[in-house]
C-alpha cells in the first residue's frame, strides 16, 4: 500500500467492517452502532486522515442505516404484492375458463339437446336482447326472426321426410318387397348419413338406418352385368337373377362404345379424371384431379379390362361432373345424348356398382336387346 494509503487513524479491523457497506443500507443494531463509532472517529480526527480515510469519510459523513427490520417489512410486503398479483392472475385465469366452460356446454346444449322449436326461440330472445342495447335494429331484428322461421320450417320438413324415408324402407322390408323396389331404394337412401355398406366376411351388406337392405356374396363368378347400348340400360345380375336395372349413358356418334366383353379390373373413389385433349394439332392427355371444376367423371371409376381385342383406349364405369350433376338431373338422365365413349350412370347406381359388385366381374356391352335371360356359361378371369 503507497504511503498516502496507510491506514492512520483506523485499525484495520475498523476499517474490514466499514469499506464494503452502503451509506444507506440495513443493519442490525450492534453493526450499525459500531459503524456510526468508525465515522465519529474519522469526524474527530479529521486533520489526521489518509486520503483512503478520506475518502470513507466523505462517503459515509452523511450515512444513515436502516434497521434490518425494516428491510424485512418491505421484503414481506414486495413477497406479499406478488402473491396477491399471482393470486389475481390465477383467479383471471380460472374465470376464463369457467366462462369457457359455460359457453361449450351452452353450445352443445343448443346443437344437441334443444329441439328445432326451442334454438328459433333462443335465438329470436338472443337477438332481441342485440336489439334493446341498440346492437341490432328493428328491421335487422325483423329479417332475423323471418329467416329463422324459414330455416326452421326447412328443417321440420327434412326431418319429416327422413321419418317418411325410413318408415317407407322399414315397411319394404317387413313386407320382403326390397328386391322389386331395390332400385327406387338405392337411389332413396344414397347420400343419407344412415346408409352404410360394408363387408362381413367375403360378404358386401348395405344397411339403413340399422336395418339390412341387401347382403351378396364376393365371389365374382356369381355378378353379371350386362350394357344395351340401343336401351341406354345396363342390368344387373347376381347368381342369375336381375337384381336391379340401371339407366346408362353410352358413347355418341363418333365415340363409340365398343360392344364386347370386359370384366371390372379395379376401382378408385375420387379418382383422376386423364383428359385426352387437342392443342396445336397435337393430342395430350391432361390429369385433372377430383375436385376441379373440370373434373367430369363423377366419384367413383370402375375400370373395364377387354377379354378380348382390345378397342384402342381405356374405358371404364363413371359418373358425371359433380358441379353440374343438378343440370345433368334436370335433363332426367338422357342417353341419348352420348358421352365421350365410357359408360356414365347416376351417382347412386355407381356408389352400388362400386361397394357391391367386386373385382372380376364379368361385363358384357351388345349393342341391342338381343340377349338369352339365362345367363351362358363362362369362366371370368380372376379378380384383379
Amino acid at each position: 500500500m503507497p504511503p498516502d494509503e496507510r491506514l492512520r487513524v483506523l485499525q484495520i479491523t475498523e476499517y474490514n467492517l466499514i469499506c464494503n457497506k452502503n451509506p444507506n443500507g440495513n443493519y442490525d443494531r450492534k453493526t450499525r452502532e459500531n459503524l456510526y463509532w468508525v465515522i465519529e472517529k474519522l469526524r474527530a480526527n479529521c486533520h489526521r486522515l489518509s486520503r483512503l480515510e478520506e475518502r470513507l469519510y466523505q462517503k459515509f459523513s452523511t450515512a444513515t442505516f436502516g434497521a434490518l427490520e425494516e428491510k424485512d417489512k418491505r421484503v414481506k410486503f414486495e413477497v406479499a404484492r406478488y402473491r396477491l398479483s399471482a393470486g389475481v392472475k390465477t383467479s383471471l385465469k380460472v374465470s376464463a375458463a369457467v366462462l369457457l366452460a359455460v359457453f361449450f356446454t351452452g353450445t352443445l346444449i343448443y346443437e344437441l339437446v334443444l329441439d328445432a322449436p326451442t334454438r328459433h326461440r333462443v335465438d329470436v330472445a338472443y337477438y332481441a336482447g342485440l336489439n334493446k342495447v341498440g346492437l341490432v335494429s328493428k328491421e335487422d331484428l325483423d329479417q332475423v326472426k323471418q329467416n329463422l322461421e324459414v330455416t326452421v320450417n326447412k328443417l321440420q320438413e327434412t326431418q319429416q321426410q327422413n321419418i317418411e324415408l325410413s318408415q317407407m324402407v322399414e315397411t319394404m322390408i317387413l313386407n320382403n318387397k326390397v328386391t322389386e323396389n331395390f332400385k327406387y331404394i338405392v337411389k332413396q337412401v344414397y347420400n343419407d348419413p344412415r346408409t352404410v355398406y360394408f363387408k362381413s366376411g367375403n360378404e358386401r351388406v348395405l344397411q339403413f338406418n340399422g336395418q339390412e337392405l341387401a347382403r351378396y356374396q364376393g365371389d365374382p363368378k356369381l355378378w353379371y352385368l350386362l350394357g344395351i347400348i340401343e336401351k341406354g340400360k345396363f342390368r344387373l345380375y347376381y347368381n342369375n337373377e336381375e337384381i336391379m336395372e340401371i339407366e346408362a349413358i353410352f358413347g355418341r356418334k363418333g365415340d363409340e362404345t365398343p360392344v364386347g366383353e370386359y370384366e371390372i379390373k379395379n376401382r378408385a373413389y375420387k379418382p383422376t379424371w386423364y383428359k385426352r385433349e387437342k392443342v396445336n394439332g397435337r393430342t395430350r392427355v391432361r390429369a385433372i384431379p377430383f375436385g376441379d371444376p373440370e373434373h367430369e367423371i363423377g366419384h367413383w371409376w370402375l375400370g373395364l379390362k377387354p377379354l378380348g381385342e382390345p378397342p384402342p383406349g381405356s374405358y371404364g364405369i363413371h359418373g358425371v361432373n359433380v358441379n353440374k350433376v343438378n343440370e345433368f338431373y334436370k335433363k332426367n338422365f338422357d342417353w341419348r345424348s352420348g358421352s365421350a365413349g365410357c359408360p356414365n350412370v347416376q351417382d347412386w347406381n355407381l356408389e352400388f356398382l362400386a361397394e357391391m359388385v367386386p373385382l372380376g366381374t364379368r361385363v358384357n356391352i351388345v349393342e341391342k336387346d338381343k340377349w338369352d335371360r339365362e345367363r351362358p356359361a363362362f369362366t371370368p378371369a380372376s379378380a384383379a
